[in-house]
């Protein structure tokens, strides 16, 4: 039987790099060079053995998937990837990431290395991407990424 109703499964948005829903994903995973943030659009080193958070001229290849819980209680710093370990990063689903401005579902998503946020604006294409949600700036939308 299909899941109809995703509330009574998986959480509402909680968090960027959150999985937005159970529709089949593709995460590969990859040696992290240099810390990255769970929701963080990311590219391949200059050798194409690890993966950096994106940078002014990159190539998108995926998003960080959040795998922790966040330690509210101590409030840690440990929503991210850190150096030397393995990440894993979504290339096909949906996924929730922190918007950088006004965006409306349907349109083309961009993002800016600079904050890691995504918009229509940012100067970095993300192909075959959309968002699938309308969002204001600095809330979680949702993105549907399929790169290959």
């Amino acid at each position: 039987m299909p899941i109809t109703s995703y509330p009574q499964y998986m959480d509402p948005a909680g968090k960027a790099g959150q999985l937005a829903n159970f529709q089949n994903y593709v995460a590969d995973s990859y040696a992290v060079q240099e810390t990255v943030p769970y929701g963080a659009a990311v590219q391949l080193n200059a050798t194409g053995t690890a993966i950096t958070p994106i940078k002014t001229g990159g190539t998108v290849i995926g998003i960080a998937l959040a795998q922790h819980i966040h330690d509210y209680v101590e409030k840690k710093d440990d929503q991210k990837y850190e150096v030397a370990s393995s990440a894993a990063i979504v290339k096909r689903g949906r996924i929730f990431v922190v918007a950088g401005g006004d965006v409306i579902n349907g349109q083309a998503v961009k993002v800016d290395p600079a904050t890691q946020k995504f918009s229509t604006s940012g100067t970095i294409t993300i192909a075959g991407a959309v968002f699938k949600s309308n969002a204001t700036a600095n809330q979680l939308v949702e993105i549907e990424i399929n790169l290959p």
